[in-house]
């Protein structure tokens, strides 16, 4: 029969894969970052939008210059 501190360590061994406050913690912040570029990304690609719909609004002489 094996010894406390064999089984101990043998039931520590199988929670290797499982996830620490720390990592958890790092996962947090990684997700922070990730939101705050995704925020700058949807900003830059409505500007993009707002453009190409001023620029074909030009094109097809919707939108005139003046006079």
């Amino acid at each position: 029969m094996s010894t406390t501190e064999e089984r101990l360590a043998r039931i520590e061994g199988g929670y290797e894969h499982l996830a620490t406050k720390a990592d958890i913690a790092e996962l947090t912040g990684m997700m922070n970052t990730l939101a705050g570029e995704l925020r700058v990304h949807r900003w830059v690609l409505g500007l993009l939008f707002v453009l190409q719909l001023l620029i074909l609004g030009r094109v097809f002489e919707i939108i005139t210059l003046g006079g």
